[in-house]
């Protein structure tokens, strides 16, 4: 049987979506904000590897414990506390069209290459061109005040299919935090690892507290 590992918010969102609550419906249960809810459930269906909303709920629907749910619930790299405040801070960037500042993360290419090496492969080269995907993806984000990805809406540099994206946001622009964020994430880290050649990264700082990163593979 799958078993889902997910935080207690999660546990909570995925419990009310599965009574078919809306994204707007759980935030008021919750006492959070709509981009709150979607910036939870983004990131479970990249640690998880699940496409979209209906996906993570007929799995979790599907789970066969004995309350009816069965779940390894682990705690968040973030405090809820600080989760929420930093989805909060993004939301109303976005609302208030805050202008977004964006800056190459070439260092990501120097903590990757570390984690493989650890492993045994080989290292993975910089592309400009997926650099600058990289930076219009984190633009995205840090506009919309939540986590997304943009693999499934452009084609790779020069014809080759972006095979991943690592995306996450923290309070201000810090490289080795977000780095060690995705490592601890059982599916980043295996993007980190997996069979790639080269890699481009971005930020994008709203200049409110939160800055949006992307990272992608090919």
């Amino acid at each position: 049987m799958s078993v889902l590992h997910v935080t207690d918010r999660q546990q909570q969102i995925l419990d009310l979506a599965a009574r078919g609550q809306s994204d707007k419906e759980i935030a008021q249960g919750l006492g959070i904000s709509v981009h709150t809810v979607r910036s939870h459930l983004q990131r479970l269906y990249r640690a998880q590897g699940l496409t979209n909303r209906a996906e993570a709920v007929a799995v979790w629907a599907a789970q066969d414990p004995p309350n009816g749910r069965e779940a390894i619930v682990i705690p968040p790299a973030e405090t809820a506390e600080q989760d929420e405040r930093l989805s909060k801070v993004a939301e109303l960037t976005a609302a208030a069209q805050i202008p977004v500042q964006t800056a190459p993360a070439s260092t990501q290419l120097e903590l990757i290459n570390k984690e493989r090496a650890g492993s045994g492969l080989t290292a993975l080269e910089w592309d400009a061109d997926l650099a600058a995907i990289a930076e219009a993806s984190a633009r995205r984000m840090a506009e919309a005040g939540h986590l997304d990805t943009i693999i499934n809406d452009i084609g790779g540099p020069a014809g080759r299919e972006l095979s991943a994206e690592n995306a996450g946001y923290w309070s201000g622009i810090n490289d080795v935090q977000l780095h060690a964020l995705f490592v601890a994430d059982p599916k980043q880290r295996s993007n980190i690892l997996g069979p790639h050649t080269a890699v481009g990264a971005a930020w994008a700082n709203t200049g409110a507290g939160v800055a949006f990163l992307s990272v992608l593979f090919v």
